[in-house]
């Protein structure tokens, strides 16, 4: 072991400890305890920098040979044996950062040694954080600490991180095009985005810290709170159409959809506004508040969704109430719509559809029906959603729009249709509309669920609110589109839908990224005709990333806050034909 030299003046009185090796055995097993419990490195030197002391750890921050440790090396040589090894991080390099010869580098590095105090934080292979500390004492002696800084500057590079995602967080709400507020577990408004401040006629500041019972009617408000509330506790996003007053207008219809994101512990209430339509008169109330508000016996009309008229619903149920309130929601989403009551209606209203070739687009079916209703939809290839009653004013008008606006389809042309029957004593049919026989389709069925769709963009997105810009997005462009939350959905819709581009989240949960990028370029090595494009969506521009992407298969990358100029471009260059499909849509 090494050893120190002796402090002037001092008698070794220590009883057992006469023998000065023994001494310096005892200083030196001791510094070397300090040394492990600061997990931290010691080298001391003497006043002609020479080595007295090195912990036995001090080769875990410089891996040099054991010889370099002994006592009476010289610091110079230990550090050119350091600058030889490669390790030159913690080496003072000229301000323009001109890399220094090994004599300049080492005149620098004694010249810090015998400064009264330096410290100096490096990374040496990319991975491990190393801070060195020197100090020179006024007796002559110095030494220099290593301490292992990585798990602290991980802290930091997280902090930073979370600075960053709430800044980007910030920006995205602000930049949707519809009203956004978000509540905490205390049902406590966290965060506002411009359009809801303009929408309500308040200031972020006056609205941040309180609750939304100051912002809203008390009835609204108390709906929107008991919303708020199960959302919250459930997990399970809902969504309601309540008569509100924005941007200084007549009260309208307005839905509101809610859903929680965060995790637990930290779970956050996300509320977002949306048109339903220019009624100025009360929609029905959701379920929980044990009430409904009539409308006019013939209110009017307008459809929430132009690309929606001329669209054909069928309504599959036996509950009257269950009937007129969704033959009213879809009449307000601007679809022709009607209604058989069981099976047996069912069955005979599609053999009709069939033989006078009438293409329904949705059928809605009353879960409380037998699934028989579910089988003969299937058999003639029907896209069916499914709703109890209990859902129909806030599920039903949020679920058509999802599943019929998905996919973009062209509109059929408007007409007046009708499916008329001769009511026998055995099968009762509904009465409904009929197409006239010049205009029949080929067939009944629609289109096959998965056919290629060179209009259509395919969104990876797992955030909850990047899902929704990305809608307002491609929405207001007018491309199709299809957004799915995980790798392995991506990678299946990839198969069956086989759209025109595809907007990949790197971020996804199961499989990131990367891997569902993997995955689709090694099925489309099975069709060589098959170049679909991948752009890469990334929060930060860093170069491992990128190449990262452009290693899995993507073709080009595109970084996150996003706005509608970087989008477009980003499909224009890979897929000039999806903008003049888009424009002549």
């Amino acid at each position: 072991m090494s050893e120190f030299p002796p402090v002037p003046g001092q008698e070794k009185k220590r009883q057992g400890l006469d023998n000065p090796s023994t001494e310096a055995a005892l200083d030196a097993a001791l510094m070397d305890a300090v040394s492990e419990a600061f997990s931290s490195a010691f080298v001391v030197y003497d006043r002609n920098d020479q080595l007295i002391f090195a912990s036995r750890n001090a080769r875990q921050f410089l891996p040099l040979p054991p010889g370099f440790f002994e006592v009476g090396t010289r610091l110079r040589d230990l550090l050119g044996a350091a600058y030889d090894a490669g390790l030159r991080y913690a080496a003072i390099t000229h301000a323009q950062g001109t890399p220094l010869s090994r004599e300049e580098w080492l005149t620098h590095q004694i010249a810090t040694h015998w400064k009264e105090r330096y410290e100096i934080q490096a990374c040496d292979d990319g991975k491990r954080w190393t801070r060195f500390s020197n100090r020179r004492l006024s007796s002559g002696f110095g030494f220099c600490v290593m301490s292992d800084i990585t798990e602290q500057k991980r802290r930091e590079e997280q902090w930073r991180a979370d600075i960053e995602r709430v800044q980007l967080t910030e920006e995205i709400l602000d930049n949707l095009a519809h009203p956004v507020f978000v509540q905490d577990r205390n049902l406590q408004l966290v965060a506002v985005n411009k359009v809801f401040c303009s929408a309500i006629s308040v200031g972020a500041d006056s609205a941040l810290g309180g609750t939304i019972s100051s912002l809203f009617d008390a009835e609204i408000a108390t709906r929107l709170a008991a919303v708020s509330r199960e959302v919250l506790d459930t997990g399970l996003t809902s969504s309601l159409t309540l008569p509100m007053r924005l941007y200084g207008d007549p009260p309208r219809p307005i839905l509101v959809h809610v859903q929680r994101v965060g995790k637990p512990g930290r779970y956050l209430v996300v509320s977002s506004f949306g048109e339903v339509g220019g009624m100025a008169y009360d929609m029905p109330g959701p379920q929980e508040t044990g009430s409904s508000v009539s409308a006019p016996t013939e209110p009017h009309h307008s459809p929430v969704d132009g690309r929606l008229t001329g669209r054909k619903a069928l309504l599959v149920t036996g509950d009257r109430e269950f009937e007129a309130r969704a033959l009213e929601i879809l009449q307000l989403l601007g679809l022709d719509s009607c209604c058989v009551r069981d099976d047996q209606e069912l069955d005979a209203f599609l053999a009709v559809a069939r033989s006078v070739g009438v293409v329904i687009d949705l059928a809605i079916v009353d879960m409380d029906l037998d699934i028989r209703c579910l089988e003969l939809l299937q058999t003639v290839d029907i896209d069916y959603l499914t709703l109890p009653a209990s859902d129909i004013a806030g599920e039903l008008a949020f679920s058509v729009l999802d599943r019929l606006t998905a996919l973009h389809a062209p509109r059929l042309p408007n007409d007046d249709w009708e499916i008329s029957t001769d009511p026998s004593p055995t099968i009762p049919v509904a009465p409904a509309l009929m197409e006239p026989r010049e205009q029949r389709a080929p067939s009944v069925a629609r289109p096959p669920a998965t056919p290629p769709s060179p209009s259509l963009v395919l969104v990876a997105e797992d955030n909850e609110i990047n899902q929704i810009v990305f809608s307002q997005i491609l929405e207001g462009l007018g491309y199709a589109y299809r957004i799915c939350a995980d790798g392995e959905t991506v990678v299946q819709l990839y198969a069956e839908l086989k759209p025109a581009i595809v907007l990949m989240d790197v971020t996804l949960p199961g499989i990131n990224g990367f891997e569902a990028a993997r995955r689709i370029r090694q099925t489309s090595q099975t069709l060589p005709t098959d170049a679909t494009p991948i752009i890469g969506v990334l929060t930060q521009a860093f170069d491992r990333d990128r190449e990262a992407c452009f290693a899995s298969g993507m073709n080009d990358v595109i970084l996150k806050p996003l706005s509608p100029d970087i989008v477009d471009q980003a499909i224009r260059r890979l897929v000039p034909d999806i903008a003049r499909l888009a424009s002549t849509a």
